[in-house]
């Protein structure tokens, strides 16, 4: 007989499972929106977005968790160096972050890799509102093309690596400036100037050692007039005829206008300059005039709309209205460190600013629209000072090498690489982790070593550390192990120069090896890991930023109870392809999966207190449409009903 709390369960089943039919039949009504990412050899993947209707269901049905595998990134938004305004959206670059500004939503959406980009580190971007593309070029040489919707809300992405990989370039191939003409986007660099084709999605040409006799220089921007284009180098403005007939490969074509550093812009049918002492004068039909000073070093001067240019200093934005040739300071304690200004309407600007983020007086005031900043987070670490199960501090003791352990009776031992007094395989300690066999485990500079009794330091015996073997070899002995965390399944997340490592409990079996390759991490130096047993998120702290990964492992509990556990998502609907996670599991619990007549579909074993499921049977084949009983078993093989799967197929 059902009890009355069983009923109500049935009943919340029941509504479920029609909400996921509901959402079904969505599915075949094209109510779903599509967005294209290509990568670069051209093949698509696609995401499925839901349609607000789904909102609906969504609010209905419990599902805060965050989904298993997923990565988030908590980098800086506020030490802004770049944007960009594309349709009605403004895109913004920071030092490792990248976002855009929803004018007409009011919202802000933060972009990375976990979005189909390629890396971290954007050096500048350029918008061709013809072409609908943003050039997006880092500080590596890689570029790539991010085309939109007429929204400005990212649709396809393009890689184009040719520069990256380019043996034949040696040296700093972070861009120095965009400029667009027609379908073209001239690209300056250290190395020269690349010209790329936005519509074919190829690098053209590349023009180098354009100096005098053909020596090499560096190009800081490139400006077109009507019938020319200009260069500001390493010696000074150069220019050429911008003809079919004539060959700008060729250094003989190019001409010396002035032999000084000068900043350059268009100006009407010629060009603007300006220089270190604050001198801006302009150029045309072979004449220099309109003569104006400025007190202050200039270090860009850059048209921002059809009346106005922007005059960046050190710390200070200003505009110059060319009708009246006057000079203005934006005059806001939110502009500090000014690194770029853009406008579409004169007195309107929004700004890049290094210190503040995105700031703009768009709706009146200046206000700042960049995302909230998290990188701030797990700054201390945890793993400088470890309690092991009897109180005792161990200490790594840093530039001195070696652990210090300080009883709490105060008795000290210092722990070494020498025989008997620990066998470290190096003085320089980087972390220390205690796990959940109160096991202490150590990494240095040349691998991984553990002490399984960690008291026994004071026993006056010898205390050695043992080395796991990992491929009959010692774990990670190469490796400069920066940082060890423990997750909730007592496996082991090693942070390395090589990117992390996540090992079995007892270090004799690699679950799997993060990388920038194959992951959204910004690079593959890690310099601190911090795993939250409770959660299961790890939080991974790099020198571009710190980024988070939801792991497969919890804490389990001592007693099951089945109020506590979650299954997440919770429905599947059809576009899902990832892991169901279940939580909240007894210890190491032993888990299966049945339809609701009976027959097992699917059995594995909890991490902890979490267990996953891909959705597939024992043979790989998707599950059908239906409901899901999962049951958990504990040590003594006691097996209970913990809850209930709807799945859409």
């Amino acid at each position: 007989m059902f009890s009355f709390v069983k009923v109500i369960k049935y009943e919340i089943i029941r509504i479920s499972y029609a909400a996921l039919l509901f959402s079904k039949w969505l599915v075949f009504n094209d109510l779903y929106k599509p967005v294209q990412k290509c990568s670069s050899n051209s093949n698509c993947l696609t995401t499925v977005r839901l349609m607000k209707l789904l909102v609906i269901i969504h609010c209905v049905l419990p599902n805060a968790n965050a989904q298993i595998g997923t990565w988030q990134t908590y980098f800086n938004y506020l030490n802004a160096k770049d944007l960009a305004i594309v349709e009605k959206n403004i895109y913004c670059v920071t030092e490792n972050g990248f976002f855009y500004y929803d004018t007409v939503e009011k919202q802000t959406i933060k972009l990375s890799k976990i979005d189909g980009f390629t890396e971290t580190g954007i050096a500048k971007i350029g918008y061709n509102s013809s072409l609908k593309t943003l050039v997006i070029a880092y500080q590596s040489g890689n570029i790539d093309l991010l085309t939109v919707n007429t929204k400005g809300e990212p649709f396809k992405i393009i890689n184009i690596p040719l520069l990256k990989e380019s043996s034949s370039i040696q040296g700093n191939k972070a861009i120095n400036h965009i400029q667009f003409k027609d379908k073209i986007a001239y690209l300056a660099y250290d190395f020269g100037l690349v010209l790329l084709d936005i519509e074919k999605q190829d690098i053209r040409e590349t023009y180098q050692n354009l100096g005098n006799n053909g020596s090499p220089i560096t190009i800081y921007k490139s400006v077109f007039t009507p019938d020319s284009i200009y260069l500001s180098t390493s010696q000074g403005i150069r220019g050429a005829k911008f003809s079919s007939n004539v060959n700008l490969q060729f250094f003989g074509n190019w001409k010396t206008l002035i032999n000084q550093n000068l900043l350059l812009s268009n100006f009407q049918n010629g060009i603007i300059l300006g220089s270190n002492l604050g001198e801006i004068f302009t150029y045309q039909n072979g004449k220099y005039g309109n003569f104006i000073k400025f007190s202050g070093k200039i270090e860009d001067i850059e048209l921002v709309n059809n009346q106005e240019y922007f005059i960046k200093t050190l710390n200070s934005a200003n505009v110059l209205n060319s009708a009246n040739l006057n000079i203005n300071k934006i005059t806001e304690n939110k502009i500090q460190q000014p690194r770029q200004l853009k406008s579409e309407l004169v007195g309107k600007y929004w700004i890049a600013d290094y210190k503040n983020g995105l700031i703009s007086n768009s709706e009146g005031t200046y206000k700042n629209y960049s995302p909230i900043s998290l990188d701030t987070l797990y700054q201390i670490r945890r793993d400088s000072i470890v309690l092991d199960l009897e109180g005792n501090r161990w200490i790594r003791q840093g530039y001195f090498g070696g652990i210090l352990v300080i009883s709490p009776k105060n008795q000290r031992q210092f722990v070494s690489t020498g025989v008997g007094l620990g066998s470290l395989p190096s003085s320089n300690v980087k972390s220390l982790a205690l796990d959940r066999d109160g096991e202490m485990w150590v990494g240095t500079d040349k691998g991984v070593v553990v002490f399984d009794n960690p008291s026994a330091v004071f026993s006056g015996k010898n205390f050695d550390a043992y080395t796991p073997v990992f491929e009959r070899r010692r774990l990670l002995g190469n490796e400069n192990v920066n940082s060890i965390a423990i997750d909730g399944g007592n496996r082991k997340w090693m942070g390395t120069k090589n990117g992390i490592f996540l090992f079995s409990p007892d270090g004799t079996e690699l679950v799997i090896n993060f990388t920038e390759k194959n992951t959204p991490l910004p690079t593959n130096e890690i310099s601190y890991i911090t795993a939250e047993p409770k959660t299961g998120e790890v939080y991974i702290r790099t020198p571009k930023g710190m980024i988070s990964y939801r792991g497969t492992a919890t804490e389990g509990s001592l007693k099951q109870d089945e109020s506590v556990v979650k299954v997440f998502p919770n429905p599947v609907r059809p576009d899902f392809d990832g892991q169901i996670g279940i939580e909240g599991l007894v210890e190491n619990a032993f888990v299966k999966i049945t339809d609701v007549v009976g027959d097992l579909v699917y059995e594995t074993r909890a991490n902890g207190g979490t267990a996953i499921w891909n959705g597939r049977t024992l043979t790989g084949q998707r599950v059908e449409t239906g409901i899901y009983l999962i049951f958990s078993g504990n040590k003594k093989g006691e097996e209970t009903l913990v809850s209930r799967l709807a799945v859409v197929k």
